[in-house]
């Protein structure tokens, strides 16, 4: 487990993302500016309504099941879930400043990223968001908090069939001739920067995923995936990995823990491992500019952030929690999901500055490797 190895090695480093963005209307919205409680005895917001963004899928699910019913039992207003996925950021952009299609919304790190470069974002008045001061202190200080707060998000993790001989428990597994020798491998090339990272602590040639900001050896990351890697699967959603994997396309998978840890049950002669080192993704969630809900907006992150939501959250979701002092489900998310700054530390979370400033050159390299593929 990624406890076990901390005990026998020191943490690696990661690099600190720190995005620059305009500040956005400091305008108050609704609600009365009431402080914002802790979850149990926040603010009452009977008759409102919070449109709220979430990725779609089984995540949606989730969180409809768990989080939706919760916050309204507890504030009396109501959640209007809206479901989404790459089309996020421009749902915003293309809105009037003043009338935006959803009063908060969920980023990952890149859309975080954009997003606050293009001022899609309020600031996030800490003052009526106290659960933040819970937060384990790395997802605090490797991404800014301006603009939205640290919840919940994934590590990658590796999925292979229960038939084959070699088990891999680590990403340079995926280089064994046992699996080259295989009907393949899937990856995510929606969100290709994630495979990349992992490539490139299978390549251990610098700490975690370094090779991917050497400027000598960032395009050695893809050679190493196109020469080394039997890629046969190009995934943009959890459900053409599991499609690849029944139409016995695949053998093996680069994927998240948090789509795979309680679907792979219902999978047959499917399991999983969460690699030690691995990379992932920390979602952050935003009030959106021109809301006029923003004080419920902030009272509403504030109780993502806080301890005993994400206790309950993780029942129904195998999913990375940031609150210092919420308890997992089970043993095994125990194990596997990191609990303190250290063990994040053990994650190669994508820069996603240096991403962006590379796009083109790694966006074109990755569809070229797909498409000699096929």
């Amino acid at each position: 487990s990624r406890r076990r190895f901390l005990l026998g090695a020191g943490a690696g480093t990661v690099a600190a993302l720190s995005g620059c963005a305009s500040l956005a209307s400091d305008g108050d919205g609704g609600g009365d500016g009431a402080s914002a409680g802790d979850s149990n005895n926040g603010p009452d917001f009977s008759g409102e309504t919070l449109r709220v963004m979430v990725w779609s899928g089984n995540y949606a699910d989730r969180f409809e099941e768990t989080i939706k019913p919760m916050y309204e039992e507890r504030t009396g207003g109501k959640l209007q879930v809206n479901r989404g996925w790459s089309e996020i950021l421009a749902k915003i952009r293309s809105a009037p400043e003043d009338e935006p299609p959803f009063d908060v919304t969920i980023t990952e790190g890149y859309f975080y990223l954009l997003g606050r470069n293009d001022d899609l974002f309020l600031p996030v008045r800490t003052e009526n968001v106290p659960n933040l001061d819970e937060v384990i202190d790395y997802y605090k200080d490797f991404r800014t908090t301006e603009f939205g707060v640290p919840v919940d998000g994934a590590p990658t993790t590796l999925i292979y069939r229960d038939d084959k001989e070699f088990t891999p428990t680590t990403w340079k597994d995926l280089a064994n001739e046992q699996v080259s020798n295989s009907n393949g491998i899937g990856i995510d090339v929606g969100f290709w920067w994630f495979p990349q990272h992992d490539a490139a602590v299978a390549m251990d040639d610098l700490e975690l995923a370094g090779e991917v900001y050497d400027e000598e050896m960032s395009m050695g990351v893809f050679d190493y995936m196109d020469e080394e890697w039997n890629i046969q699967g190009w995934a943009s959603s959890g459900e053409d990995i599991w499609q690849m994997f029944d139409n016995g396309i695949i053998d093996y998978a680069q994927w998240y823990y948090e789509q795979t840890a309680y679907d792979i049950d219902e999978r047959e002669n499917l399991s999983h491992t969460a690699p030690t080192r691995n990379s992932g993704f920390v979602n952050h969630w935003c009030p959106v500019r021109g809301t006029d809900k923003r004080r419920m907006a902030e009272d509403f992150l504030n109780f993502l952030l806080a301890e005993e939501t994400q206790t309950e959250w993780s029942k129904n979701s195998p999913t990375l929690f940031t609150n210092k002092n919420m308890e997992y489900a089970t043993d095994k998310l125990d194990k596997d999901l990191p609990n303190n700054s250290e063990e994040a530390e053990l994650i190669a979370w994508p820069e996603f500055s240096y991403i962006n400033s590379n796009f083109d050159q790694f966006s074109k390299r990755i569809s070229e490797m797909q498409a000699n593929s096929n």
